[in-house]
């Protein structure tokens, strides 16, 4: 979910994207901001785009394949 976040994607993309709900995705990223200690979303999805390159796991990520910079801001489609 970290992750998703700095993808600028919305709360209902996020729940589609993951099969849960909206009112679950609002709860999760509620819970990241408070155990990073963060005053808003906005400052854990800028986060997330700075740690992204180090914590993704997935080889087919747009990321690796287009070769973006390291804190570099990719946006989904909402």
């Amino acid at each position: 979910m970290f992750l998703l976040v700095g993808t600028g994607a919305g709360n209902r993309h996020l729940a589609r994207e993951l099969g849960i709900t909206e009112r679950t995705v609002k709860a999760h990223i509620a819970r990241i901001v408070e155990k990073l200690e963060q005053q808003t979303r906005l400052q854990v999805a800028v986060l997330a785009v700075l740690a992204h390159e180090q914590l993704c796991s997935d080889p087919q990520c747009e990321c690796h394949e287009a070769g973006v910079p390291p804190g570099s801001l990719v946006t989904a489609a909402a």
